[in-house]
């Protein structure tokens, strides 16, 4: 039997400390159904009054193991606990972890309503490891904001698109792309094209980067795509080809800085997205491939459980509801309730 210890990310605890606990004990034992050995004991636990995330397994962790552990949104640092003469002693272990652009495409911008990074990063690995697609993974946020979702997955290597009704909010997020990439000297090809329906029923503009760490890699296509639509993810599946997602992760509106509007037309934001589940999820759905994983974080002081998993059943989906699922809620202020739901497409 080994035993090992995972201290927290600072960053992590910062914003709400007892939920992120309980939350990374969740997303530990979730992930974890990945590992070459049998695993246990997932707990909090006070070392030498420092937190730590520990637990057991029966052999020792492989290579692809730690990889894994190094994935975690709240990994900060991963240790083995060895007991020498009934003291017990941690033992770094170097994690095995190669970010595609840096991490701090993701935390440069700040500005109010931002879904933590961290957070978002969490319910990427959810999405990820509920599902068997391990490469050219393509990764859909319906309601992008200024893209949170969009650079934790191409940090992760995938492919990312957004799409945001917002037309400033894309433009700041366009701007802050070019400029990171830029500055970052990534090398990197640019295209934008706007986006019509039949008789103008709707219109969007798609921001499209096809981007590289070096230009070695550009020119052997070791690629990346990074997208942004101004539109309505009404549209969906007039914006992306049928079946084209593996993953769909968002953060549904759930106060005033997240208000969701369904309609441009519309004069008032509301806080219940009921309504626009009702109204985007069908078109989501299309372009999700089948046995792909839609993920998606909300309120559920304006939303109820039941109400929201009878929504995704109704689109002939599968809620996952084993025990792991099911311990995401967490407070975030007095009016924020904050669930998770996961869910594959049959």
């Amino acid at each position: 039997m080994k035993v090992y210890a995972i201290l927290c990310n600072p960053g992590h605890n910062r914003i709400y400390y007892k939920a992120s606990l309980k939350l990374s004990i969740t997303e530990l034992s979730l992930m974890a159904r990945k590992f070459s050995t049998a695993y246990e004991h997932v707990r909090h636990q006070n070392i030498a009054g420092i937190d730590y995330i520990t637990f057991q397994t029966d052999n020792e962790l492989s290579g692809s193991d730690v990889s894994i552990l190094s994935d975690l949104s709240f990994a900060y640092a991963l240790f083995e606990i060895e007991t020498l003469n009934g003291n017990q002693y941690l033992r770094p272990i170097k994690p095995v972890r190669e970010d595609f652009v840096d991490e701090s495409i993701s935390t440069i911008m700040k500005y109010t309503g931002k879904t933590n990074e961290l957070f978002t990063r969490m319910m990427i690995n959810v999405a990820f490891y509920s599902q068997d697609n391990q490469n050219n993974i393509k990764l859909l946020d319906p309601l992008a904001g200024k893209g949170t979702t969009l650079y934790e997955g191409l940090m992760k290597g995938y492919n990312v698109y957004g799409i945001e009704i917002s037309d400033q909010l894309v433009n700041e997020s366009y701007h802050f792309v070019k400029r990171f990439l830029e500055t970052a000297r990534y090398k990197f090809d640019y295209s934008s094209m706007k986006i019509s329906g039949p008789k103008k029923s709707f219109s969007a503009l798609r921001h499209s980067f096809e981007t590289a760490r070096t230009k070695e890699d550009f020119k052997s296509k070791q690629t990346r795509a990074i997208e942004m639509i101004a539109g309505n993810s009404l549209y969906a599946d007039k914006f992306f080809k049928k079946h084209f997602f593996d993953m769909i992760v968002g953060d549904l509106p759930y106060g005033v800085q997240h208000g969701n509007i369904t309609n441009k037309k519309q004069t008032s934001l509301t806080r219940n997205p009921a309504e626009l589940l009702n109204a985007c999820l069908p078109s989501w759905m299309e372009v999700l491939k089948p046995e792909g994983i839609i993920v998606l974080a909300w309120n559920s002081h304006v939303l109820s459980r039941d109400k929201m998993e009878q929504l995704f059943e109704d689109q002939g989906l599968t809620v996952k509801k084993d025990d792991a699922y099911l311990q995401f809620e967490h407070r975030v202020d007095q009016s924020i309730l904050r669930d998770i739901i996961v869910a594959v497409k049959k």
